[in-house]
């Protein structure tokens, strides 16, 4: 497990980078656009740059929100039984998993689509598919997260009755 915790160490940090990275550029070509638009110039392209970056931000997030199993949850049962509260730990990390395994599956068949019969955007005039390589990217890394997390979960689960 030690060079599994290094291995996501490191790509948290490669990943916390890209959004320091990406989280600077976003907010200069910002800041240009609104420079330009004073002087009644414009960027056309800084809207859609913008957009597909934030999304790109977005989805790498969600690496360290799973893998720190901090995401959005609702809250349906509080168990006062720590066993319990782990099984029900362990259903809900395999549930995730599916589901990204799903998403994952999901963006494969959006990006042959999209270069299958391409669609060029407006202002970049780039191939829409390559603003959508980020969410295989994404949830490949979520399915590890989400396994390591299942294994972790499985190894703490003590099903041993207690002592009297």
């Amino acid at each position: 497990m030690k060079a599994i915790d290094k291995f996501n160490n490191n790509m948290l940090r490669v990943i916390n980078y890209f959004l320091v990275a990406g989280s600077i550029v976003m907010i200069v070509v910002n800041f240009l656009q609104v420079f330009f638009r004073i002087i009644r110039q414009s960027i056309p392209w800084s809207e859609e740059f913008s957009t597909y970056l934030y999304i790109w931000l977005i989805f790498f997030s969600l690496y360290e929100a799973a893998l720190f199993s901090s995401e959005l949850k609702i809250e349906v049962a509080n168990f006062k039984n720590t066993t319990a509260a782990k099984i029900f730990f362990l259903i809900r990390e395999f549930l995730s998993l599916l589901a990204c395994a799903a998403f994952f599956y999901g963006s494969i068949l959006l990006i042959s689509n999209s270069l299958r019969y391409p669609q060029k955007t407006a202002s970049l005039g780039t191939i829409t598919a390559y603003f959508l390589f980020c969410m295989p990217v994404i949830f490949a890394f979520l399915c590890w997260v989400k396994s390591i997390n299942i294994v972790k979960a499985v190894k703490n689960i003590d099903i041993r009755p207690p002592l009297a």
